[in-house]
């Protein structure tokens, strides 16, 4: 029992790990790792661009999407899990490719790489 209370804990602390991470630069990553580990099944990584207020015009992004849920670990914290209306009002994405989680685990093992993969 202590060793199925200790992986308990130790799958909540590796998804908070992964929420509180700093993933600036690896967007890729950290929307297949979020595919892969999320309690939740149903998430779709999707890779495309969007409109970063940072660099002030177009981006190669990745992140994930459920319903009407978007999860983007690259955003600060407290802004990484939106609504899926919000987050496209705000970013404008667009050239959406979308992959199921198995998808993209399957392509970054045959790629080698976490994306992009076109």
């Amino acid at each position: 029992m202590m060793l199925a209370a200790c992986e308990e804990g130790d799958e909540e602390d590796e998804a908070e790990n992964i929420f509180e991470h700093d993933w600036t630069g690896l967007c890729y990553t950290a929307a297949l790792r979020w595919a892969r580990e999320a309690d939740d099944e149903g998430w779709m990584v999707v890779h495309g661009t969007v409109l970063s207020e940072k660099v002030g015009k177009r981006i190669e992004h990745a992140w994930c999407e459920r319903g009407d849920w978007v999860v983007d670990l690259a955003m600060p914290v407290g802004a990484r899990f939106v609504g899926r209306e919000q987050y496209y009002r705000v970013v404008k994405p667009e050239n959406a490719k979308v992959y199921s989680a198995e998808e993209a685990v399957v392509l970054s093992l045959k790629h080698r790489h976490d994306g992009p993969w076109d």
